[in-house]
């Protein structure tokens, strides 16, 4: 999986949006097991609003464009359960 982490939050682009079944998954249930490297861990999900958090939007995007050349789509922030 593509993913950066920032802020004890990790976070993914879903290059098809709300259409992606795994999105779709979150609007019905946000509460998701995860792994990410080795750490499997319980968390909560939610869709990053360009609109409303324009600075966390433009952060994200870089992260990923420089990590991966790649950063359109959907958001997605991932809030592990151990940090809220």
């Amino acid at each position: 999986i593509w993913f950066v982490e920032y802020n004890k939050r990790y976070y993914v682009i879903s290059e098809h949006r709300k259409r992606a079944h795994w999105v779709q998954n979150i609007s019905n249930n946000p509460r998701i097991t995860c792994s990410v490297c080795d750490r499997t861990f319980e968390g909560i999900a939610r869709f990053v609003d360009p609109t409303n958090e324009p600075e966390l939007t433009t952060k994200i995007s870089a992260l990923m464009r420089t990590k991966y050349k790649w950063h359109q789509g959907l958001i997605v922030e991932i809030t592990p359960l151990n940090s809220l």
